[in-house]
């Protein structure tokens, strides 16, 4: 720790803290934006099919030593991104996280993705998947 670190209140770390999780955790999500981006070029061009693994989850997985669950996380978004666009934006610009557009994008209808990109800037990851699940589907009878 830095002596002007030191010298802060306890309160005054914290929120400096804080301050350098928000940063890191923005930089992370558009990390993880390029990454979907990256992805979702390998399935439209169809190149993963060379490399042996069963499916696209299973590529990310190997290639990016990301648990299982992750990478199928991952997988949805970049399957789904140009169905969440301002989800995708927000995504690479590091205003959202990948687990916060990927409840979006295994869950939510299409034409939702205005709606749930302003939502997302609040809401938790659960308080999405709750607000995803008590939405109306166009499919589902009234």
């Amino acid at each position: 720790m830095s002596t002007a670190a030191a010298s802060l209140e306890p309160k005054e770390r914290l929120a400096v803290l804080f301050g350098e999780i928000g940063e890191l955790c923005g930089q992370r999500n558009a990390i993880d934006g390029r990454l979907v981006e990256i992805v979702a070029e390998i399935e439209r061009e169809d190149l993963a099919g060379m490399t042996g693994c069963r499916s696209i989850a299973a590529l990310v997985a190997w290639k990016t030593g990301q648990a299982p669950r992750n990478a199928e996380t991952m997988t949805a978004v970049a399957h789904r991104l140009d169905d969440f666009p301002h989800c995708a934006d927000g995504l690479r610009e590091g205003r959202l996280s990948l687990d916060q557009v990927g409840v979006i994008a295994e869950r939510a209808a299409d034409g939702s993705d205005a709606h749930y990109a302003e939502l997302a800037l609040s809401a938790t990851v659960e308080q999405l998947r709750t607000a995803i699940k008590l939405a109306p589907h166009p499919d589902s009878p009234p």
